[in-house]
């Protein structure tokens, strides 16, 4: 089907209104593991946080407790997600650190989703 050249004009028109009015912001992600207490680097644009405990010892972020799994070796531990509401930014510290009894392995993955 050919469109006439006004009908073409008018459909790009409205597409392009359409996507305005979807008001997105493009994000990408961030994944490292910590193993020692640390402040955790957080990215410029961070609007959303994920914790998983996949070690043996007990994590604290940002004052959170994140127990590892009751079954070592066999499942993840405790995850924790924090996030703002639309187009909001993080721009606070996260510590972290861990309470490892003797023999533990101190692990936690840390997700951040960012503005691009």
């Amino acid at each position: 089907m050919e469109l006439s050249g006004n009908t073409e004009m008018r459909l790009r028109e409205l597409l392009d209104k359409i996507s305005k009015g979807l008001d997105y912001k493009p994000y990408d992600m961030t994944v490292q593991i910590y193993s020692d207490n640390t402040y955790i680097t957080v990215a410029k644009g961070c609007f959303a946080f994920m914790f998983t405990n996949i070690g043996t010892a007990i994590a604290t972020v940002k004052g959170m407790v994140v127990f590892p799994s009751a079954t070592p070796a066999t499942a993840l531990g405790d995850s924790r997600s924090i996030s703002g509401h639309k187009l909001d930014v993080y721009i606070g510290s996260m510590d972290l650190s861990f309470r490892p009894p003797l023999g533990a392995l101190p692990q936690i993955e840390v997700v951040q989703l960012y503005y691009v």
